[in-house]
C-alpha cells in the first residue's frame, strides 16, 4: 500500500461509499466545501468539487 509507514494524523479521514479519503489539513482551512462523488464497481472513480469561502476569483 503506498501509505504505509507515512504519517497521517494531521489528515481528517472521510468514507464514503467504501472508499476511505485522506482530506489534508491546509484544505480544510481553505475550502468553505468538499463534494466527493464516488462512481464505479471495481475501478472506483472520485470526482471532488471544491467550493472556496471567497469564491473563484479569490488568489489565496
Amino acid at each position: 500500500m503506498h501509505l504505509k509507514g507515512k504519517n497521517l494524523a494531521p489528515y481528517r479521514t472521510v468514507r464514503t461509499d467504501g472508499v476511505k479519503i485522506h482530506v489534508a489539513p491546509n484544505l480544510m482551512g481553505f475550502a468553505s466545501r468538499v463534494q466527493l462523488d464516488v462512481k464505479g464497481g471495481l475501478r472506483k472513480k472520485i470526482d471532488v468539487d471544491i467550493a472556496h469561502e471567497h469564491g473563484p476569483s479569490c488568489s489565496h
